[in-house]
Formats: C-alpha cells, structure tokens, sequence
C-alpha cells in the first residue's frame, strides 16, 4: 500500500480569477511525496485550463513534470453537484467538465477517479428514487470512462449538516454496495472509495463497513474528524479509531493507495513550519501503513 495526498492544481485568487502554477508538484516532491491524487473539484469555475480546448495540453503538460519529478497520479476526484436535485437535475455544463476531468485522469496515468452519488431528496421514497437516477447518471459515465481505461469509485457519503436536506443516499453501506453492484453487472470499471471522515460522521466503528464492502474498496480518502463535522484532520486529530481500521484493510485484502484528503492543513501557519505540518503528515501516514505491514 502505498501513501499518497492529494493535490489541487485549481487555485483561485480573492477575485475568482484563476492560476494555475506547477510549484506545489515540486514542492511535494521536495518533501519526499511520490504518488498524488489530482482533484478537479474546482475545475469548472472560469479561466480553469478544462474550461479551454487545450486542456488536454495542460495535462500532459502536468504529467511531463511529474514525471521528471518521479511522482505518479495514483487517483483523481471529478467536479462534483447533487445531479438528482429536483429543480436544477443534470447541469450539461458542468457535466462536460466532468469528462474533461475524466480524459485528464487517463492522461495523467491515474486509472481510478472518484465521484460522488446524488440524492434526491423530494421523493417519498428517497432510496429508490436516487438509486434509480444514480444507475442512470453512473451508467452513461463509466460508458465513457471504459473509453479512456479509467474506472469510476463511487464514495461513501454522509448525513452533512447544513446540506439542506437531512438524509445523504449512500450514507450507509448498504445502499452503496447495492448501487456498486448492480453498477457492475455491466461495468468492470466500477468500485468504491471509502471515505474514513465520512464514514465517522456516520458509523461508531467502521470495522464492519470495510469487512461488509471488501474488495470492492478501491480506493480512499484518509482523513479524521470529531465525529460532528468533516473537518478533514490529520489522522489522531479526531475520534477515528485507526488501530482498529489499518489492520481491518489488510483483512479484506485491499490493494489500492493509502491517499490523504487533509484540507487547508497549513492555510494559517506561518511560511517558515508549514513544511514541518506536512512532514507530521507524512509521519503520520508512515507510522498507519506501519499498521499494516508490520
């Protein structure tokens, strides 16, 4: 298992204007991380190089640095919005982003991309009815994604607070597996990725989720939190119990990365210890695989 975080070339300046700059790429790489995962959350928003017809360009641009750098995209998270919502639905626009993001993962050298499911929220039955739209959605996406040998992991959710609506579909693990597998009775390419803040703000032990989900976890996000709000804090900066969980991920046999999603880690540490916050980081990472393979 190898340990990696994540990186997000989309950076937005106080007037929402974009820049985008290769200097985080080394920095990592002079901080001795070697396998990133690319987020394209914010790729839609205007001036994103996704947004021109030369996005192809850019990322191979990006790729023939990492790999000077010898860093390898191991993961990437696609734009993501409620495509089940009632009033909005699917938003052509951002959606096109979404493949744009998709055809960069390939290009990256990334074989998995994260995406997350929809809820519909005004139907009586909320289950049924966002099952049925995601199967629709996922369905014309992996499509795609089969085309550029990229593989979709659907993410495990959670009831946010302050969401609007109460009840997050694929919260649970049921409802993912289910979605997972009807997903691949025609999809090779579908997987999860399972989320250990989500899952915290949703399960006292998550033990039984990784065991009840097994190979079909492809992928993670690896961050922590009080079991209130997802704060996306560095491991033991929360309540997950990760003496329990690292060992439960060898059980099942996952072979996938071990991928920090720790956000804004230094955005308020003076310049001159921040690289000391993303070493405890690494530390820290270092001494949860240690878990595993020890």
């Amino acid at each position: 298992m190898r340990l990696s975080t994540t990186i997000n070339f989309f950076i937005y300046d106080d007037d929402g204007s974009y820049r985008a700059y290769l200097e985080d790429l080394r920095h990592y790489a002079a901080l001795g991380f070697r396998n990133l995962d690319a987020i394209f959350c914010s790729a839609g928003a205007p001036g994103s190089p996704l947004r021109t017809d030369r996005f192809e360009e850019w990322a191979k641009t990006v790729r023939r640095e990492a790999d000077e750098l010898g860093i390898t995209f191991v993961q990437t998270h696609v734009p993501f919005y409620n495509f089940c919502h009632p009033q909005t639905g699917i938003i052509e626009d951002t959606e096109e982003i979404i493949r744009r993001a998709i055809v960069c993962t390939r290009i990256l050298g990334a074989h998995w991309t994260v995406a997350h499911p929809g809820t519909d929220f005004q139907t009586s039955l909320t289950g049924a009815g966002s099952r049925k739209k995601n199967l629709e959605y996922f369905s014309r996406h992996l499509e795609f994604a089969a085309r550029q040998d990229v593989g979709i992991c659907i993410e495990n959710m959670a009831d946010f607070p302050g969401q609007g609506f109460k009840r997050s579909y694929c919260a649970t693990v049921e409802e993912l597996a289910e979605l997972v597998d009807k997903l691949h009775e025609r999809y090779d390419n579908v997987g999860i990725c399972w989320d250990f803040g989500h899952a915290n703000l949703v399960y006292a032990d998550q033990v039984p989720c990784l065991e009840y989900l097994g190979r079909r976890i492809k992928v993670t996000h690896v961050h922590d939190n009080s079991g209130r709000m997802d704060e996306h804090r560095v491991p033991y900066i929360g309540n997950v119990n990760w003496e329990a969980v690292m060992p439960a991920l060898k059980r099942i046999g996952y072979e996938g990365d071990f991928s920090f999603e720790v956000k804004r880690l230094a955005a308020h540490v003076p310049e001159s210890i921040k690289d000391s916050m993303w070493r405890h980081m690494m530390k820290t990472g270092e001494y949860l695989l240690s878990l595993v393979e020890g």
